[in-house]
């Protein structure tokens, strides 16, 4: 197949740039990644764009006496990458010492081969002609739903990765992708209604269908809605509105790079510090099943783990790489090398159904189904920002059985608020992943009810 005819390709660039790098580095990394992906756009209800990028690229991280470069090649021809790297070594004569990188991880390690199978479908690989049936029977659904239009974007493809460094670690793998995303659209330019779905295996999580149906009923549901009354509510947000709201400070404030740049709503706070109710407990998750974020190892060829967070509210651990780990602990498997990344971000799930979770909920209720636009007006402790819901949003009444739809209410909370706020969660975990997410990696979330969340509109 293609794509390992690409990985072989890398590996046979590796050992060409390895004959020079070793001559002046200290430590290095390669890493090479071959992406076969396929879009599939559709608006008005039809499809009408269809891509395929196949790329290949590698990216190197050199350094020598602490002092670093990255690069990333997309001209492999041989001349262009020898030029590329006598420029490298010139870089690293004359640069400044990078205080933050101490040393690579030793190897080798041995990877769990569990992983790579959950990861990589190979019906992904194939998919041709049923690709555009997925997209056709997701429209059908949308549209007996409610929908008068839609429209929406399905990613599919497959990458391969290779991974070699200067301490004896080296790897390959390969990993299949689905991102379906649909939005539904009534005659009422105002009610309009979201639903997705990813995952890497098309059996696993992962149904078009259902995010048509979804998307359509929410658009039928939000048609006739009249402007809210600002003040504070309640809130029960769909598990796609996490990548906005809960999930940042697990996957950008639990940051140790972000943390030491001041970054981070959780600067000052340590192991054990209580930052939620007990209700909060968030893992990162690399080992993840089926999961968008899930690899055997990171950057730096440290086996990925599942690294527990927040526990009952507290903090138990920040994630971190091998250079910016304390002397007495080892990396979380999160390396960039040099900014530490999340993998999968998971929640703990509750005992509740949507239906109980509006039941429980005792003070004036808003059911947000989606939210963008989220902005903080500083990441400064307790982290401020607002976020504005988009598509469907209804005020619940009669304990869930009528959802009266609103429109032109704005978020106005913080990250603490919401984490010492969160009053239940539903039973099961959807995975999401959000283009425009503050979170930026996929989340693994339930339904949340968050209770005294001040909700803002605009004067006019």
């Amino acid at each position: 197949m293609k794509k390992l005819e690409n990985l072989d390709k890398l590996e046979q660039i590796s050992l060409h740039i390895k004959k020079q790098i070793n001559s002046y580095c200290d430590d290095w990394v390669i890493k090479g990644t071959s992406m076969n992906r396929n879009q599939i756009r559709f608006s008005e209800s039809q499809i009408d764009t269809k891509k395929n990028w196949n790329e290949i690229g590698i990216t190197i991280f050199m350094a020598k006496s602490r002092r670093t470069t990255e690069i990333t090649l997309n001209d492999l021809r041989l001349p262009s990458i020898d030029s590329t790297l006598k420029y490298c070594e010139k870089l690293l004569e004359s640069s400044q010492k990078n205080r933050y990188f101490k040393r690579l991880p030793e190897g080798p390690f041995n990877y769990k081969n569990h992983i790579k199978k959950n990861i990589f479908d190979e019906k992904v690989a194939v998919l041709g002609d049923d690709a555009v049936r997925l997209v056709e029977n997701a429209t059908e659904a949308c549209l007996k739903e409610g929908a008068n239009r839609v429209a929406g974007s399905f990613f599919y493809g497959i990458h391969s990765i290779f991974l070699e460094t200067s301490e004896e670690i080296a790897g390959k793998y390969q990993k299949s992708e689905l991102n379906f995303r649909i939005r539904a659209f009534a005659e009422d330019m105002y009610a309009t209604g979201e639903g997705l779905t990813v995952s890497t295996h098309l059996s696993k999580g992962f149904d078009p269908i259902a995010a048509g149906q979804e998307a359509g009923e929410i658009c039928r549901q939000a048609i006739g809605g009249k402007k809210g009354n600002p003040g504070t509510y309640n809130i029960i947000i769909y598990p796609k509105v996490s990548t906005e709201i809960q999930a940042p400070t697990a996957a950008l404030a639990m940051n140790t790079y972000v943390k030491k740049m001041g970054l981070s709503w959780l600067v000052g706070k340590k192991k054990g510090d209580k930052v939620g109710n007990d209700n909060l407990t968030i893992w990162d998750d690399g080992t993840k099943d089926y999961g968008l974020g899930t690899a055997p190892y990171d950057d730096e060829g440290v086996p990925t783990k599942k690294t527990l967070l927040i526990d009952k509210g507290r903090i138990n651990k920040f994630f971190t790489n091998t250079s910016l780990s304390r002397r007495s602990e080892d990396s979380t498997g999160n390396a960039g090398i040099t900014i530490p990344e999340p993998t999968n971000i998971v929640f703990k799930p509750g005992d509740c159904s949507l239906k109980e979770l509006m039941e429980i909920s005792e003070k004036p209720t808003l059911l947000i189904t989606s939210t963008w636009y989220t902005r903080y007006q500083s990441y400064a402790p307790p982290g401020i920002f607002s976020s504005l819901p988009k598509d469907g949003m209804f005020l619940i009444k009669q304990r869930g059985d009528l959802l009266e739809p609103i429109r032109e209410l704005r978020i106005n909370t913080d990250h603490f608020h919401m984490m010492d706020h969160l009053k239940a969660l539903g039973k099961h975990n959807k995975q999401v992943s959000t283009w425009l997410s503050p979170a930026n990696c996929p989340v693994f979330a339930p339904f949340m009810l968050i209770e005294d969340v001040v909700m803002s509109t605009g004067t006019k």
